[in-house]
């Protein structure tokens, strides 16, 4: 610390040497006579001014001690010494003299860059990893919560090189993620249906619209942009939402649930207000308290009934698609005379009984009975750029599509060793009895994992 402070003393002194005097003459001396006038004359080895003796090292190289130089120009710059009295040079002078050294330092970085040491290997971390597969494949989903998560620089940035570590763990997710999304991109159907799952959080208010997506007249709910893989037969099944013991909230009477797919109305159920014998307390709901339970069928319907059987099966072309799930909103008011809202002690407690009922959760499952590989999505659009008629065409519409794709990916010009590398996993397949599709996937999740 008291080294810094001395040296900047020392560079603030140098460095006014340069500033306004009463000279009004075009810079004539040389930036070593320049140095040797104002500078040296302090900061020498005799003086040791500032613990520094500019007279050791030679100014006609700046370069050879760019970090002392590049902090004589920022106070050269700044104009912050010297001290009144002192005599400087004038204005153009000091000007000119923080150019040179500029320029010198400059020149010599260019002729031989040296930034130093650098992260050996740089790996996309899950943003960039879910970007890339968005703006090559035209696939918009999100794959980040299936990624390892990633390190941040003390507490900022998650993009340095540095704090991007890679481990056995990551490489095996980026791998399996990889598999995943291509097979998907090209429209191969998937070994097994799946089911995801897309949850409200429980403390989400659904007493309005929610979603621009949804249309007028709508509460709660949500809306789903979805890929389906393949054209084939899928689920789509509604959870409603409970409060922590697990009663359905809003079953006090009956509403109405849309279930939509691109605008389109799939299914309107009814919800609500078929509960059979006597209830629970309004204010032990859930409690457990002995003596406040409803009745059986009553306590079965708030816990399981009330939302059984709100599921649907709809056949759906391959590609992005708007599932919809959301109320008919219903305006109404309470009768009798208005009385304080009673809640539970937060709103995970209250079954709210004779208020709305809420949106839980939304599984879309399939593809079931799929039929076959996507033919027309926007992934195979973006990827397949020419279909080859016949077998002798084949390797180059591979080529094409391969050399578009790396220079994507690589976001560089694409050299002849990049292509084949690429070609010998697609030629490797295609030797074994694979399909285009098949060799164009596997050369895909390899260009990945290059990328990545």
């Amino acid at each position: 610390m008291r080294f810094r402070a001395m040296f900047g003393i020392l560079v603030g002194t140098c460095a006014a040497l340069f500033l306004a005097t009463s000279h009004t003459a075009a810079p004539q001396n040389s930036p070593k006579a320049v140095i040797d006038t104002y500078c040296v004359t302090c900061h020498n080895q005799k003086l040791n001014t500032a613990g520094l003796a500019l007279d050791t090292l030679d100014v006609t190289k700046p370069s050879a001690n760019a970090e002392v130089w590049e902090r004589v120009i920022e106070k050269l710059r700044a104009g912050s010494m010297p001290p009144p009295g002192r005599p400087r040079p004038d204005i153009a002078t000091y000007r000119a003299t923080a150019i040179w050294l500029e320029n010198e330092i400059d020149h010599a970085w260019l002729a031989k860059p040296n930034p130093g040491r650098i992260g050996a290997v740089q790996r996309l971390n899950r943003t960039e990893y879910n970007n890339a597969i968005r703006d090559l494949l035209k696939l918009d989903i999100d794959v980040k919560s299936q990624l390892p998560g990633d390190e941040t620089a003390d507490g900022s940035f998650d993009n340095f090189a540095d704090s991007l570590t890679i481990s056995t763990a990551h490489m095996e997710r980026y791998l399996s993620v990889a598999r995943q999304v291509t097979r998907l991109a090209t429209g191969l159907p998937p070994s097994l249906p799946k089911v995801d799952r897309f949850e409200i959080p429980l403390h989400v208010l659904q007493e309005d619209r929610q979603d621009e997506d949804l249309p007028l007249g709508s509460r709660g709910g949500m809306a789903i942009h979805y890929n389906f893989p393949v054209d084939g037969d899928y689920s789509i099944k509604v959870r409603l939402q409970r409060q922590y013991q697990d009663y359905i909230k809003g079953m006090g009477w009956q509403q109405q649930l849309d279930v939509r797919l691109d605008g389109r109305l799939l299914k309107r159920f009814k919800v609500g207000g078929e509960a059979k014998g006597r209830p629970a307390a309004a204010s032990y709901e859930g409690d457990g308290e002995p003596g406040f339970a409803g009745d059986d069928s009553w306590e079965k319907y708030m816990q399981i009934g009330g939302d059984a059987g709100l599921e649907i099966r709809v056949p759906v072309g391959a590609g992005p698609h708007l599932v919809g799930v959301y109320f008919v909103r219903e305006m109404w008011e309470p009768e009798g005379l208005p009385q304080p809202i009673q809640r539970g002690r937060v709103i995970t407690n209250d079954a709210v009984y004779m208020d709305y009922a809420n949106l839980g959760a939304v599984s879309i499952g399939g593809p079931y009975n799929p039929a076959g590989i996507a033919k027309d999505t926007p992934s195979r659009r973006a990827i397949f750029t020419c279909q080859p008629k016949t077998a002798s065409e084949e390797a180059a519409c591979a080529t094409k599509i391969l050399s578009k794709m790396a220079r994507l990916a690589y976001r560089r010009p694409v050299t002849p060793s990049d292509v084949n590398t690429l070609l010998d996993f697609y030629n490797s397949g295609r030797k074994d009895g694979g399909s285009r599709e098949a060799q164009a996937r596997q050369g895909a999740a390899s260009r990945n994992d290059y990328a990545n």
